[in-house]
């Protein structure tokens, strides 16, 4: 026999880090699906409107660049016209933007050693310039090149290097010679000195330094180190940024992202299945100490498979997208202050973005400029990219509004009443870890929960929480 205690209305002090929220527009496609969705990247323009990277395989296929006008999406641009591009969601072209200057590196299949490319836009993506082979005289592998732009603009390369084993190597853009120099050694401080040999790297630049996350293997353990230059330029420091030491003797074929946080802090997220299945992981680190300063996961109360977890920062947003299976694909997306606490509080604020729609939704990224957040995310079924734009705002109840919400128990859940229809709900328990969530079209909250909880109502920028029980 079921038990209920009355339902009321009340705020949402009691979970953390829930004062602000991300209310939604509808999705729309990025492209039809003539262009693709694979290799699927985005990035802010210097006005911070979105430039994203897809592509099709096979002979009528390509690689793409398509860029939003603010309201919408400006035709596909195809940044090169060079055939047989190695198109691969995990392993194919990559992208990096700065400010208008937009580089992506990008691979010729079967050429594995002289076949890798950059073709450089300066004008945020709407025209590009001939594609230059970053290794063109190789005579062993330099894979996957995985572009970035040092502290003057100019464009340098992360690639798999050689073969057995696969070095980290990196390629700097050399002025004078307007060619790349030869590959060095960006993992020698790694344990092992091996990189993963089909994951792709994390090049970036922080205060005149280059830094770079790889997915090393060392004796088939899959952690992700960082690396950095000293103050020289040399690739000598490392850094354990993977505290789960995963180890298996296949390559998990996945890559990490990295936000610069507010306060200075680095923070990354990976995925990683040392708890015996794919799960999402968040770590931080502390540049100045050069030092690792929590690592958790994203959800540690969940056994959903995961992946692919995406991450950005802004102003006051930390904001992070992961894609979950729970009987189908979803993407989650959290929402923390833009400091050391921010991914740690993204367990408590996390959202099912896209539970109303059919059909699986993989592989996010994220990113935020102020308070407007940009999201793209694969439709399979459709073979499309979907965009969807977020604005974070205060967590309020609307006081101007006469009406009042209820919440009402029946046999197999509650019944909200006088809210508009229809709703995403979520059902926390006592302490305040999600338990279920859904999208109600007809009021009715259908709930196999037991205990005491809370039920989170949200709908047009508007909230109701409810403690219930049964």
């Amino acid at each position: 026999m079921m038990r209920f205690a009355p339902a009321f209305l009340f705020l949402l002090p009691t979970l953390p880090s829930q004062a602000q929220t991300i209310v939604w527009e509808d999705p729309i496609e990025v492209a039809t699906s003539e262009f693709g969705l694979n290799n699927l990247r985005m990035e802010l323009d210097a006005t911070g409107l979105p430039i994203i990277l897809h592509g099709k395989t096979g002979s009528s296929g390509g690689l793409y660049c398509t860029r939003s006008n603010g309201n919408g999406f400006d035709a596909p641009v195809q940044i090169t016209q060079e055939t047989g591009l190695f198109i691969n969601d995990s392993e194919g072209p990559r992208m990096a933007v700065d400010g208008d200057l937009v580089v992506v590196g990008y691979q010729i299949s079967g050429q594995w050693a002289q076949g890798g490319r950059t073709v450089l836009s300066t004008d945020g993506g709407e025209t590009w310039g001939d594609p230059v082979a970053i290794s063109p005289g190789a005579t062993e592998d330099h894979f996957m090149p995985t572009p970035a732009f040092d502290a003057e603009g100019h464009p340098w390369v992360a690639v798999k290097w050689g073969d057995n084993p696969t070095l980290e190597g990196i390629l700097s853009w050399d002025e004078e010679a307007g060619a790349y120099g030869e590959a060095v050694d960006g993992g020698s401080a790694f344990p092992g000195g091996i990189a993963c040999e089909c994951c792709a790297s994390m090049p970036f630049e922080h205060e005149g330094r280059l830094y770079n996350a790889v997915r090393i293997n060392d004796n088939n353990t899959r952690d992700f180190h960082l690396a950095r230059t000293d103050e020289s330029g040399a690739w000598t420091e490392s850094l354990d940024i993977d505290p789960t030491n995963w180890t298996i003797n296949s390559c998990p074929a996945s890559e990490a992202e990295v936000a610069v946080l507010g306060d200075g802090t680095l923070a990354f997220v990976f995925m990683s299945a040392a708890e015996g299945g794919s799960r999402t992981y968040w770590s931080t680190v502390d540049p100045e100490t050069w030092s690792l300063t929590g690592s958790d996961r994203i959800a540690p109360d969940l056994e959903s498979v995961e992946n692919h977890p995406s991450i950005a920062a802004d102003e006051d947003h930390c904001i992070g997208a992961w894609e979950r299976n729970d009987g189908g694909y979803d993407i989650w997306v959290g929402l923390g202050p833009n400091d050391e606490q921010g991914p740690a509080n993204w367990h408590w604020t996390q959202d099912n973005v896209t539970a109303p729609l059919s059909g699986h939704s993989r592989k996010p990224v994220i990113r935020v400029q102020g308070n407007t957040v940009h999201l793209v995310y694969q439709r399979p079924s459709e073979g499309l990219v979907h965009y969807r734009r977020g604005t974070v705002v205060p967590d309020f109840v609307n006081e101007l509004g006469t009406e009042l919400w209820s919440c009402t128990p029946f046999e197999y859940g509650w019944r909200i009443e006088g809210s508009p229809l229809p709703f995403s709900w979520s059902l926390h328990d006592a302490l305040g870890r999600t338990a279920h969530t859904g999208t109600s079209p007809d009021g009715r909250v259908p709930a196999s929960f037991r205990g005491a909880g809370i039920l989170d109502v949200r709908v047009k920028g508007q909230r109701r929480a409810f403690r219930v029980q049964r």
